[in-house]
């Protein structure tokens, strides 16, 4: 009996030892819970944490590889977490529990703080993934400039391959390999549809483009290549889901969209061809042959658009010309090399010139600099202009008419001027040569004549702006007077000390005695209701650059109104150089703030009074002051301005090389890659083909 009781006492210990232990648990368990939720009170009220609903991806030893490397910290990485919103490091080990799972995220600097498993979870569908690498029981996939593994079987043919992937309830649930492929070259992007030769392929919203060739990256349709046939299209349903780009394209041909008339605009009423050897015109499936001189007119209504929107012309001799009789330019006929495409379009028709990129710029540099110019100078002028088509090649200006520039001052004057020897031989004397700054072509700017200083990139995009490395504020004078500098580009930032400099005529600059050194325009009586119709059109174009004063005092961004009666114009910003960054302009009724360069010589080019240069003549512009290298001075009757005077210098933006510059440096004895080398610090040349 006693010993039964002793048992009975035992049994009784160990259930209450567990029972405690169960409660004391059940309290660490709850009292976790309790710590949980006021974390995610506190995070809630907390304006610095953000708040997103996310699937996880990948954790841990499950990346291979992400994109934004400012998540690597010191010798290793960070805990890394790839989501269907980003990459972000964490600090909460519930997330390796979340894996494929839905959750509430509170992320602050980039780091997950917390993860609430959503209750109800839904599918997630990864759309259009590249497959990299199949093994075993995995595969290793690449979304969003991401690589990581998830866990699925699939045979090891479907690698390098696009598919869709569906996420639910933590696992992998299925993997839908897409493998109809097309290719073809490329001749037209937009949004919603990709054009090539007799076929428009629709684009489906969740598209993506993969870089295949050297380090895989996901890009955007903005960067296919255009003009080209590297491109592999994955079609589902009649729809492309995937871009690949195969291969590195050797780009030596540019697609060069012809404005109509005098450089009028891109579209044209009509458009009258014919050319010096037999030419064939292809539209629809169909073509038709014409001799030598043959004219041909065609416009919007032809029968050639019944069945397709393009007219193809291709010559019968690589040496031949098409003559486009109904265009305008500063010669007696303008004939291209090449082919062209007459595309119809709701605007009229777009006339596309595709040639080879070194015969285009036959017709670029004379058009850009004057043939006459030294042989090293017009050298450093071809470099400049193969550099700046190269780089928007890569980046086509206008894909939806499969465009890479157009013919005009908005990219490079093409074909305004016939062809010249001497401009020939310095585009065959470089042939292939670019300016790189690192592995990438720069963006090779220039500009006709300096002050005596140049500027940065602040001057377009604002004084906040980090400037390009390549494209320095800096000084143009001769190499015998660099060490006798009385003025720097800093310095020339303070008001006083730029009215001075820009005041002197004869300095030490290479360019002192070309006419746009320096230059005055006055305007006797302000046109007030011209200069709002110009601060109305700025800011259409760039209304960040165009800011209203409020009755606080503050500058937004928002319509201009009424100037009113004129009170003050003055200068209040200046970028390295001298270039003007800020202008004010105030009024009775609206006081504006008009920033970058070429708004400010928008806004107060004022009427047709003319700019008289260095040399006493005198020049007429409609659209844009010569620089914004200048001072100005009011004058005024009853505190009111009623005329101004602009005292400036140089001609263009003042970025990049100045070719009046290049001209003189060439005639002091500096060569090609010298003068290249003093305006484009930091690049150096490459020969790419």
């Amino acid at each position: 009996m006693e010993k039964r009781i002793r048992m009975w006492l035992k049994a009784c210990l160990i259930i209450a030892g567990l029972l405690f232990f169960c409660f004391l648990a059940g309290r660490r368990e709850r009292g976790t819970d309790y710590e949980k939720e006021a974390r995610i009170r506190q995070y809630e009220a907390d304006e610095s944490v953000e708040k997103i609903r996310t699937t996880l991806l990948a954790c841990g030893e499950m990346i291979q590889k992400v994109e934004d490397a400012e998540l690597v910290a010191g010798e290793g990485e960070l805990s890394l977490l790839v989501t269907t919103d980003g990459v972000y490091t964490y600090e909460t080990e519930e997330v390796e529990d979340c894996i494929y799972k839905q959750v509430t995220a509170y992320i602050r600097d980039d780091c997950v703080l917390e993860v609430v498993e959503e209750a109800q979870q839904e599918d997630t569908v990864l759309s259009n993934l590249w497959i990299s690498e199949v093994e075993e029981e995995r595969i290793l996939c690449f979304l969003s400039g991401n690589l990581f593994y998830l866990p699925f079987q699939i045979s090891g043919d479907n690698r390098e391959q696009v598919a869709d992937v569906i996420l639910k309830n933590g696992a992998v649930t299925d993997c839908t390999v897409k493998k109809e492929k097309v290719s073809g070259k490329l001749i037209g992007v937009t949004d919603d549809m990709l054009n090539l030769p007799g076929k428009n392929l629709p684009v489906s919203d969740t598209v993506r483009v993969y870089r295949l060739y050297g380090e895989l990256a996901e890009l955007s349709l903005g960067d296919l290549p255009v003009g080209y046939e590297n491109t592999d299209y994955v079609i589902v349903d009649g729809e492309v889901c995937a871009c690949l780009i195969t291969s590195e394209e050797k780009m030596e041909t540019i697609r060069v969209l012809l404005q109509s008339g005098n450089y009028s605009g891109r579209y044209h009423e009509h458009v009258a061809l014919t050319a010096d050897c037999d030419f064939t015109l292809a539209w629809g499936g169909e073509e038709e042959t014409y001799g030598a001189g043959d004219m041909v007119r065609i416009e919007g209504d032809s029968g050639y658009y019944e069945d397709s929107d393009r007219i193809f012309v291709t010559l019968s001799a690589n040496t031949g010309r098409i003559s486009l009789m109904s265009l305008e330019r500063n010669r007696e006929r303008t004939d291209y090399r090449g082919s062209m495409e007459i595309i119809k379009t709701d605007e009229g028709l777009a006339v596309i010139n595709e040639l080879l990129l070194e015969e285009y710029l036959y017709g670029v540099v004379p058009s850009e600099m004057p043939a006459s110019y030294p042989e090293e100078s017009l050298k450093a002028q071809a470099v400049c202009a193969r550099t700046y088509a190269y780089r928007n090649m890569k980046h086509a200006g206008f894909p939806q008419l499969g465009a890479h520039v157009d013919d005009s001052t908005a990219f490079q004057v093409y074909g305004n001027t016939e062809e010249k020897a001497e401009t020939t031989a310095a585009v065959k004397a470089t042939k292939g040569q670019l300016l790189l700054y690192g592995e990438e072509p720069i963006d090779a700017y220039y500009y006709s004549t300096s002050c005596g200083y140049g500027t940065d990139t602040r001057a377009w995009n604002g004084m906040e702006a980090e400037p390009v490395p390549y494209l320095q504020a800096k000084e143009i004078r001769t190499a015998a007077e660099l060490t006798k500098q009385e003025y720097s580009p800093e310095g020339l930032q303070e008001e006083a000390v730029f009215a001075q400099f820009i005041q002197e005529e004869e300095t030490a600059s290479y360019e002192q005695e070309e006419a746009w050194f320096r230059w005055r325009y006055e305007v006797e009586s302000v046109d007030v209701k011209e200069m709002e119709r110009r601060l109305a059109d700025r800011y259409g174009v760039q209304p960040g650059f165009i800011l209203t004063r409020e009755e606080d005092g503050a500058y937004v961004s928002k319509p201009t109104g009424n100037i009113g009666t004129l009170r003050e114009i003055s200068i209040t910003g200046r970028n390295a150089g001298g270039n003007s960054a800020q202008v004010l302009i105030e009024g009775s009724e609206g006081t504006y703030l008009v920033q970058t360069e070429y708004n400010i010589r928008y806004v107060l080019n004022n009427g047709g009074y003319p700019i008289v240069r260095k040399d006493g003549s005198e020049v007429t512009s409609n659209t844009l002051l010569p620089s914004a290298f200048f001072m100005i001075t009011t004058g005024k009757e009853d505190g009111n301005v009623v005329g101004y005077t602009i005292v400036g210098g140089g001609y263009g933006h003042g970025i990049g090389m100045s070719q009046n510059g290049a001209k003189h440096m060439a005639e002091a004895g500096l060569t090609e890659e010298e003068i290249l080398a003093f305006f484009y610090e930091g690049s150096r040349i490459e020969t790419m083909y």
